[in-house]
């Protein structure tokens, strides 16, 4: 659809027409989730069916991002469609924003941040409710994390530490293997020989940011969730571990007491609620300091 270089193209190249983004909006205007939900989908297939595969656009109030709709699933559904895009799960991450107290630095943790949608949600629901907010971006793809970066810069969000490193159990270096696809399947391969992207356990990364506690963790890396968490909950003090956990389950077994959920449960966690194919686990009152 066009010649410009959508790594060197300053933001704004690929933005829609002034009809195409009315059009846009309007479909994630209509009242009821069943029909937005529709005319989102109808709306994303006019928008590209002229071979558009990039595109600027505002993604959340006072947020922008370069979105490719072609290989990276998560960025073509907000491309029409940041309303109800996992909107369960970032209502979860809103409500602990809006409870916090207003003289307090909120920190949220976006481990396996892909091109950054969760971050910049979080920073615009921040700014609605006046908040500050402190967010850790963990990333360990290259061409995501480029994008994560280009849509904080166009977003001109300061305000994020990003950590280019795999999360384990251990510093070491490993392979990532990627899904064709889809960019936000990223995982780590089974094989570390020749390994080139290094990978630090979470408590380490959080302590190289400056982080002494954590209000929200969303956590979706491929899988690779149940090591890492194990490894968090040993190495940090149970006064500093998330007061609320948004954890991916697809790769966790049939039950929430599998894998990483029940990893969590194990260390005094509850399920608040469940999603999907994601699942919100909080400490109680009085077990975090």
């Amino acid at each position: 659809m066009s010649d410009l270089d959508p790594v060197k193209a300053p933001y704004g190249a690929f933005a829609l027409s002034p009809f195409q983004e009315w059009l846009r909006r309007s479909a994630m205007q209509l009242p009821s989730d069943r029909l937005r939900r529709a005319a989102e989908s109808v709306v994303r297939r006019v928008l590209m069916s002229d071979g558009r595969e990039i595109a600027d656009v505002e993604v959340f109030p006072g947020q922008h991002a370069r979105v490719h709709m072609r290989d990276n699933r998560c960025e073509k559904r907000a491309f029409v469609g940041s309303r109800t895009w996992d909107s369960g799960e970032r209502e979860a991450i809103r409500d602990v924003i809006r409870k916090a107290p207003a003289d307090r630095e909120i920190v949220f943790v976006d481990a396996g941040a892909n091109a950054g949608l969760y971050t910049l949600s979080v920073l615009a629901d921040a700014e609605r409710f006046g908040k500050r907010v402190r967010v850790v971006a963990v990333e360990p793809d290259v061409e995501n994390r480029r994008r994560l970066e280009f849509n904080l810069e166009a977003s001109g969000a300061d305000q994020v530490h990003i950590a280019p490193v795999a999360l384990g159990a251990e510093e070491k270096f490993v392979n990532l293997v990627q899904d064709d696809r889809n960019r936000g399947e990223v995982r780590i391969g089974e094989n570390d020989a020749g390994g080139a992207i290094p990978m630090k356990p979470l408590s380490q990364v959080l302590d190289e940011a400056g982080i002494q506690s954590v209000d929200v963790m969303k956590m979706d890396i491929e899988g690779f969730e149940e090591p890492v968490l194990s490894a968090f909950f040993k190495m940090w003090p149970r006064s500093r571990w998330p007061r609320t956990v948004l954890l991916e389950t697809l790769h966790a077994g049939a039950q929430i007491t599998d894998g990483a959920p029940g990893i969590c449960l194990e260390h005094g966690y509850q399920v608040a609620q469940l999603m999907r194919q994601n699942a919100v686990l909080v400490l109680p009152e009085g077990e975090v300091g």
